[in-house]
């Protein structure tokens, strides 16, 4: 070998990788591992959604198994999130069960503010100062019932015949809107999904519209089939007394999702189970990580690993040391 080769290869193995990449290939775009990409007609809405489905590692090696399947709006934001809790909460002591995860975006060619705010929404009455995205678009809100009609009539056929999803144990995840999306569900044909994970709820929508539907709900109906987690900031609240006319603040998120979760447990409905869990100090965005964690350990659960028990006291704060109560920090 010539000393100019060896020096070559000298060279060649000192630099690092992202080095040797020539000057004129274009990066390449990072995409999640063991996701396939569907884009599902909704024909009654004349437009189409990409759904993006994960298969957990124990799905090719497990042929006969059904899983759980769960469904979270917004996903560009939350799935990447998701996928990486899911994998390090199974590895954990508290662990998870395996389950298909399927992220649902939104509407092909919009942009995420101006699909989520028309079809998470379930009246065309929103906000009246809100301003469109979307160049030469008006900005839509109501239509929430014909998106929900694409989920149960298309969407949920389309992935049960391709993939071995047990319909029994469906779960829905949503934050903000995404989360009036799953009341209004809830709602409207509670056993949809088995499981509701509610994050932060924009039941302020509409005059607390949501509210007064689950009265409507409750003279009509005897039971209500489905297991309902409510999650939010302890900051997503208003001073007291709320000034706004008739309680309507947007930022009374705190005491309205107080008052429907304790509307829904006074109907002794057989078949419903209701929980709600306040993070003090976190507010509508900073929520969603501590919240998407407590609902999917809720969701999930039962892998046969340790259960999760937080240490808080009784008024949800962290007990320091709380596992280890003889350890004394150093100075």
């Amino acid at each position: 070998m010539t000393k100019s080769l060896v020096a070559a290869v000298a060279l060649l193995l000192a630099t690092p990788l992202w080095a040797q990449t020539p000057a004129d290939q274009a990066p390449r775009r990072y995409e999640l591992a063991s996701t396939q990409v569907h884009r599902i007609e909704a024909k009654a809405l004349s437009r189409a959604y990409d759904v993006v489905v994960w298969l957990p590692p124990s799905y090719a090696s497990s042929p006969d198994r059904r899983y759980p399947v769960l469904f979270t709006t917004d996903m560009p934001q939350s799935l990447p999130l998701i996928l990486g809790l899911h994998r390090r909460l199974r590895a954990s002591e508290r662990g998870l069960q395996d389950a298909i995860i399927v992220g649902l975006g939104y509407a092909v060619g919009d942009t995420g503010e101006y699909s989520r705010r028309r079809d998470y929404t379930p009246t065309p009455h929103g906000d009246i100062d809100a301003v469109s995205d979307m160049p030469g678009r008006p900005v839509a809100y109501g239509e929430a019932e014909g998106y929900r009609l694409h989920l149960k009539d298309e969407v949920f056929p389309f992935l049960e015949q391709r993939y071995r999803i047990d319909p029994a144990r469906r779960i829905y995840a949503g934050h903000s809107y995404g989360g009036l999306f799953g009341t209004h569900v809830l709602l409207t044909d509670p056993d949809m999904f088995g499981k509701y994970i509610l994050m932060s709820p924009s039941l302020w929508y509409g005059r607390r519209l949501m509210i007064a539907r689950e009265r409507g709900y409750a003279s009509r109906h005897k039971d209500m089939p489905a297991e309902v987690f409510f999650l939010i900031g302890g900051e997503e609240t208003v001073p007291d007394p709320d000034t706004e006319p008739f309680s309507s603040s947007r930022m009374a998120m705190v005491e309205d999702m107080d008052e429907l979760a304790t509307m829904l447990k006074s109907r002794n409905y057989p078949s419903l189970k209701v929980q709600s869990r306040i993070f003090p100090g976190e507010d509508h965005g900073s929520v969603y990580p501590d919240a998407i964690r407590a609902g999917m350990e809720w969701a999930l659960a039962g892998s046969g690993k340790r259960p999760h028990q937080p240490c808080l006291d009784a008024a949800g704060k962290p007990i320091p040391y709380c596992r280890w109560p003889s350890f004394k920090p150093r100075e």
